[in-house]
């Protein structure tokens, strides 16, 4: 059972990110903060930076009592030492005042929530530990708000803790005249769609990760550092760029999807090439090598995490970048060692093409002298190959296999010469008997009496024929030629050689499918609206009972693609039909896959499958 590329790098990217968020997980139970400051962005980046955010604000232990005491003493209007669903909404309104212009991550914020109609239950939702508590409770505190974020989209130098303090921990020392002193955590994600990007981290404490997508990035920061602290305030930041050359995922999306074809492709005609080498009755014995997939895999894996989580390394080397320039140098590396890796086994293998071949060939010149050279009882011609030899058991008289197989019976004892195969048939012309094997296909049975063939591949109707060698197929569009009706086969391959493999003799005409412009004959493969559908249709227009066989379908899919093809198939289809002519298609279905098989099964009348 085949798998894509995709299930094998969706699944590693899901195992990944599980990994990531575990490791996110673990981190945040090690430490507890005295301020915790969690943001998420959804920004876009096409011109001006704009989009939403939300913002929670949470305080601990000593930090949260401090904070308590100093709203209550600001805000408890009442004395009562209680803050009560009003008092808590002025609160927020103070902070929100506060936080509106102020900068951070590169962008200027201000609070989305119309705090002064929100009711007593929201209020209680958005300041967590506050409406109702005591001037003694040990309860954490936390504010939670919508923002929206607007910026110019223009490079810039993201001071990401100075911004922090100047934000948040300067909101609360301007509103409640509370300035945090201890250790602070940042927690913030930012979606930015379009073409800018994050570039140069600079961190000390934090640690970032991303997931780049040709829309966009999704980055994410922790880090914890001292406020208010003796010495001065780990500055970390990261470099905003509306649009980077160094960086740009868009860049590498395209540099990505074309490495990603080209070596997708490249272990399935390696193997073609390598399938080819084989005798041609073998070639069916030939097998794709799993080691050249499993390499192609691994490196497509490989150059898809890099583009996919540009900070996977960064454990290594704190913000430690993989940037989308890297990617004009990695990808070209992958295929050259896929080229490299998958032609040395395949040349490897080629020396070790399966024992039977080999013997066949090596021992398939007979060591004779002159004087007994020998002779085919039918065509008095030498019988150079041990492959062509047959005898007849009856007699022991030597022929050429071909030869017998067209006589089946032998020309000295008239015994029959493959009893296991060989039938008796009623000749629907002539009401003769003749012998005949049973190994052929109905519609290349011709009769030896009156050369007559059995089935006739019927006007109006098309047919495909399904093996791993086109013979069948060949043995119908010969059967055709020979009985009088027109016909014409379109080859991907060299037109000498498709005559003399499959005897078509001059009664066929054969067009190659080439783009060399040297000969009349050939067709250009890559023109097929154009050039092969005016050779294809020109020939069924202009005679009657015609037949046109098409074989190279493979050939024709790797340089137009399957859908144009199928339309070109349709096409002929549906000219044969009206013009009262047959089509034959030859395919060998291990180059296309079920879905493919089933939609090219779907155009013909009746399919042949041999396998």
């Amino acid at each position: 059972m085949r798998f894509p590329i995709s299930v094998y790098a969706s699944s590693l990217f899901l195992c990944l990110m599980l990994a990531l968020s575990a490791n996110a997980i673990a981190q945040g139970d090690d430490h507890v903060p005295g301020m915790t400051v969690e943001t998420t962005m959804r920004l876009t980046s096409i011109g001006d930076l704009e989009g939403t955010g939300t913002l929670k604000i949470s305080f601990s232990g000593d930090a949260a009592s401090e904070l308590r005491h100093r709203i209550l003493s600001g805000f408890d209007a009442d004395q009562n030492q209680l803050m009560d669903g009003n008092e808590a909404r002025d609160v927020l309104i103070a902070i929100s005042d506060s936080l509106n212009g102020r900068a951070y991550w590169g962008v200027t914020m201000t609070v989305a929530n119309d705090f002064p109609n929100v009711t007593y239950a929201e209020v209680s939702d958005l300041a967590t530990g506050l409406v109702y508590t005591d001037w003694d409770s040990t309860e954490d505190l936390s504010f939670s708000m919508d923002l929206e974020c607007s910026g110019q989209g223009i490079s810039k130098v993201v001071l990401i803790t100075d911004c922090a303090v100047d934000a948040f921990v300067d909101a609360f020392n301007d509103t409640v005249d509370y300035s945090f002193k201890g250790s602070m955590h940042l927690s913030h994600k930012v979606s930015a769609f379009g073409i800018g990007s994050f570039t140069y981290p600079e961190v000390t404490n934090g640690s970032f990760q991303e997931v780049r997508t040709p829309a966009g990035v999704l980055l994410w920061y922790e880090s914890d550092f001292e406020v208010g602290a003796t010495g001065a305030l780990t500055r970390e930041t990261i470099t905003y760029e509306n649009f980077s050359v160094m960086e740009n995922q868009q860049i590498a999306f395209v540099i990505l999807i074309i490495g990603t074809l080209m070596i997708a492709r490249m272990p399935r005609r390696r193997f073609e090439n390598f399938r080819k080498l084989h005798p041609k009755r073998y070639r069916k014995y030939a097998r794709p090598k799993m080691s050249v997939k499993i390499s192609a895999i691994a490196l497509l894996a490989v150059v898809w995490l890099f583009y996919l989580l540009p900070f996977l390394f960064s454990f290594v080397v704190d913000g430690l970048l993989v940037y989308s320039y890297y990617f004009m140098f990695l990808v070209p590396a992958a295929i050259i060692a896929e080229y490299g890796f998958s032609r040395y086994i395949y040349d490897k293998s080629a020396l070790d093409i399966p024992e039977e071949a080999i013997i066949e060939v090596r021992q398939a010149f007979l060591e004779l002298e002159e004087e007994d050279e020998m002779l085919c009882r039918f065509c008095n011609k030498p019988i150079e190959m041990i492959e062509e030899l047959h005898r007849c058991e009856a007699c022991g008289v030597e022929m050429h296999i071909e030869c017998a197989d067209r006589a089946q019976a032998c020309p000295v004892c008239a015994g029959i010469l493959f009893p296991q195969d060989t039938r008796s048939i009623e000749c629907k012309v002539c009401g003769e008997s003749f012998l005949h094997s049973g190994k052929d296909d109905p519609y290349s049975i011709q009769c030896t009496r009156c050369g007559a063939f059995q089935e006739e591949v019927q006007p109006s109707k098309n047919y495909l024929v399904i093996d791993h060698d086109p013979m069948m197929a060949y043995r119908m569009i010969r059967a055709m030629g020979v009985s009088g009706r027109p016909a014409m086969v379109m080859t991907s391959e060299f037109p000498g050689k498709t005559r003399a493999d499959n005897e078509l003799g001059d009664e066929v005409d054969v067009r190659w499918f080439s783009d060399s412009s040297t000969d009349i004959d050939n067709v250009n493969p890559k023109d097929l609206d154009g050039d092969a559908m005016e050779t294809a249709s020109t020939f069924l227009m202009t005679t009657k009972r015609a037949g046109l066989m098409v074989d190279g379908l493979d050939h024709l899919i790797d340089l137009n693609g399957f859908e144009k093809v199928v339309a070109f198939i349709r096409r002929l289809n549906d000219l044969a039909m009206i013009h009262g002519s047959s089509v034959l298609l030859f395919l060998d279905k291990s180059h296309v896959d079920d879905d493919q098989l089933r939609h090219i099964s779907d155009e013909f009348d009746e399919v042949h499958d041999y396998l």
